[in-house]
């Protein structure tokens, strides 16, 4: 799996952005680790047509959809040093061009589908593709890779959706929630056991949308229309059905006919309803009906949130049990985006903090180190398998959603928008915080605040541009100022700012 001959990425710390986080000094170490090991596990294949990719796995010979898509809203911020798009491309490639299928899993060596066949995955590369684009302005991809996402959306819409418009998974195992309790095993005559799964309906609607904005950006008003009516409708079937008006929650449900009536909802609260939150199915006061479930430590806001089965659950395993109650970092992260996006900033904040620092707990324990698959809910330990045994360590991929990404979208506050050549600076942590070497567009940038203090607005706010760009900094309280950052290094006191 090595190619000796083939260009290497090499780890560079001073490559790389520098969280710089005094409030929280110890999580800066965890964010370099989680870069370094990221940097250790790539394939460089011996194989025409296939690029280097990044894996959990290095030399089994194995791509999976989800994780690749998720490894891409870290390499991200990796200032081109890094780069999991190669694995979307690697996917791309092994497309099937009659119908726009695209595996769970494909080997390597022989590029056929790693397991059963006509397993689909979360389909998350619209979303995948379109964070790249507002992380760094590259718009290069989208010609290439809508019409690809395209052929895929169609694909599920026309081999996975019952009488009733909504979706279905083989098995939980293809939702990537291998073990939960949402379903039956694969059955050829049932088609995933009759089973609705929320999950797919909104990851199809989050699709719709990304699609609709990349094809506005490459001037396509027809396209753009289409897919934006797209997640309207996708949207609109999920609350007819998969919304619970007693409880408050998404479920998925049973319909291996058509659902006209009530249909029958499965009484288990899992994470995958997380997708509701990004994808614009749960707004307003359903929204906040939701979230009040995650963050209800009765139910998902576990000592390492967020529990994975809600553990009033009889299937709940404080330990983990993979996913009967272990925390993940790919559903974490999307339950974080939604709540900071949708203005619950304070909240995303103090939950993406209590995940981190049990993070940091495990690995500075002797008995276990490094960043792991998943975490138990009730302890700081790793995750538990099913069997009893430990997750998978050293799980980078994925695990560096939170150590690095969310730590600086979520924790310090930090969000590009580089196609608006703009940054905003949200003032959430005391003392020095923001980010060094920060590539936007085609800049590199410094942004932090230095001994800031909330209560009295002092503090200096630090800027390094190579060229001109927008910076707005908001404080906790909503107050905002945005300012043009000039080339070269300016300070700036923050009561002048905002006064």
């Amino acid at each position: 799996m090595r190619g000796d001959g083939m260009k290497k990425y090499v780890y560079k710390k001073d490559a790389l952005p520098h969280v710089v986080l005094s409030e929280h000094a110890a999580l800066t170490a965890l964010f370099d680790y989680a870069f370094e090991t990221a940097f250790r596990k790539v394939d460089y294949i011996e194989k025409a047509g296939w690029k280097p990719q990044l894996t959990c796995y290095p030399g089994i010979g194995v791509i999976w959809q989800w994780d690749s898509c998720f490894m891409t809203l870290i390499t991200n911020y990796a200032n081109g040093t890094l780069d999991a798009f190669n694995n979307l491309d690697n996917l791309y490639r092994l497309q099937r061009e009659s119908d726009g299928y695209i595996s769970m899993a494909y080997t390597v060596e022989s590029e056929k589908e790693a397991y059963d066949t006509g397993r689909i995955n979360p389909p998350l590369y619209a979303w995948a593709e379109w964070q790249h684009y507002v992380i760094t302005g590259d718009r290069s991809r989208f010609a290439a890779v809508a019409p690809k996402i395209a052929a895929l959306y169609t694909y599920i819409e026309n081999h996975h959706r019952r009488a009733c418009g909504l979706y279905w998974f083989d098995d939980p195992g293809s939702s990537g929630m291998d073990n939960s309790p949402r379903g039956e095993y694969p059955s050829t005559h049932l088609d995933g056991s009759g089973v609705c799964f929320v999950d797919l309906a909104c990851q199809q609607a989050l699709t719709a949308d990304r699609l609709s904005k990349m094809y506005a950006v490459l001037g396509d008003s027809e396209k753009a229309a289409f897919y934006a009516a797209e997640n309207a409708r996708i949207c609109a079937l999920i609350n007819r059905y998969h919304w619970d008006e007693k409880t408050g929650f998404y479920y998925d449900f049973f319909a291996r006919e058509n659902a006209e009536k009530r249909p029958k909802l499965i009484n288990t609260k899992t994470v995958a309803v997380a997708w509701t939150l990004l994808c614009g199915a749960a707004t307003g006061e359903r929204f906040s009906r939701v979230l009040q479930h995650f963050l209800n430590e009765d139910e998902f806001y576990t000592r390492i949130p967020f529990a994975s089965l809600s553990r009033d659950d009889l299937n709940y395993d404080p330990t983990g049990g993979y996913w009967l109650g272990s925390s993940w970092h790919p559903t974490n992260f999307v339950l974080l985006c939604a709540m900071y996006q949708n203005g619950y900033v304070k909240e995303a904040r103090a939950a993406a903090l209590q995940i981190l620092h049990g993070m940091q707990a495990v690995y500075e324990n002797a008995d276990f180190g490094g960043i792991w698959e998943a975490y138990s809910p009730e302890e700081y330990k790793p995750a538990t398998l099913e069997n009893g045994g430990l997750c998978q360590p050293e799980f980078v991929g994925w695990g560096g959603l939170m150590p690095i990404t969310a730590l600086i979208e979520i924790v310090v506050g930090i969000n590009c928008n580089a196609p608006q050549n703009a940054i905003t600076f949200r003032l959430l942590s005391e003392g020095d915080s923001g980010v060094e070497n920060l590539h936007l567009g085609g800049q590199t940038v410094s942004v932090c605040c230095r001994g800031y203090d909330a209560e009295t607005k002092s503090g200096t706010l630090c800027v390094r541009a190579e060229k001109p760009f927008s910076l707005t900094v908001e404080t906790q309280s909503g107050k905002t100022a945005t300012l043009q950052a000039a080339p070269g290094y300016t300070e700036i006191a923050v009561s002048d700012l905002l006064s």
